[in-house]
């Protein structure tokens, strides 16, 4: 529940990020750094619910994986946040090489924040898994 929570406010606040960027009165131009903001916003639509449909999850069934580590009833750890991954570390790596285009810098900040919050659910699943 708390994970869900969380997920549902970095994402409020990345699109509010998004908002307060483009209102902003500079005129970047579109190139490669645009690149980031697309690519961090495909990272937070893959383990985004709309309703009973998570992308991320539909992805992985597709490459005929299991979305979950217990597939019986769907519990334990939830793999499809960490195939944003696959998205968040291009868009970030993208947005500094090339800061001054259009998106760039926004798509940087989304994807670290994401990146920054998988790493710590990550060390948290493990220190809980060794605790007990």
């Amino acid at each position: 529940m708390f994970s869900i929570m969380l997920t549902y406010s970095i994402q409020a606040i990345a699109i509010l990020l998004i908002i307060f960027e483009s209102l902003r009165k500079n005129r970047k131009k579109v190139g490669w750094g645009s690149l980031s903001l697309l690519l961090s916003l495909l990272g937070m639509a893959v383990p985004f619910e709309f309703g009973d449909y998570i992308l991320g999850d539909q992805l992985l069934s597709f490459l005929g994986l299991s979305a979950w580590s217990n597939p019986v009833d769907n519990t334990r750890f939830h793999y499809t946040i960490y195939l944003s991954s696959i998205f968040f570390i291009p868009s970030l790596i993208i947005g500094y090489k090339n800061p001054k285009e259009f998106g760039a810098t926004i798509g940087k900040r989304i994807s670290s924040m994401y990146l920054f919050l998988i790493i710590i659910s990550l060390l948290l699943f493990i220190i809980s898994n060794f605790s007990k």
